[in-house]
């Protein structure tokens, strides 16, 4: 049970992050970027295993790699502008921030 709530949290996370990035530049990145590390860093605070932390990652990794590619009406939710590049390289680097932080 502990699996599928990091993998479903790091989902949600990915969701609201990619909807939020586009929101009132540059607030909502940030604000997307902030609630990315902070939603994967208290996974792992909440199991207090690192494991947990990846599998949260994973499960957002999943859902950002389907934003940023074609949907079947041909959208895309994460550009390849400056703004969704930004989006990409500080979520990762977040990401693994939160992810080498201690878990206890």
């Amino acid at each position: 049970m502990k699996y599928l709530f990091a993998l479903l949290s790091g989902a949600v996370t990915a969701v609201a992050a990619t909807f939020l990035h586009l929101f009132l530049p540059p607030f909502g990145i940030t604000l997307a970027i902030i609630g990315t590390f902070t939603a994967i860093w208290s996974v792992g605070r909440t199991y207090g295993k690192r494991r947990f932390k990846i599998i949260a990652a994973l499960g957002w990794s999943v859902i950002f790699f389907q934003a940023s590619t074609f949907g079947a009406g041909k959208e895309i939710f994460v550009q390849g502008d400056n703004l969704g590049n930004a989006f990409f390289f500080l979520s990762f680097l977040a990401l693994a921030i939160a992810i080498a932080l201690p878990s206890n």
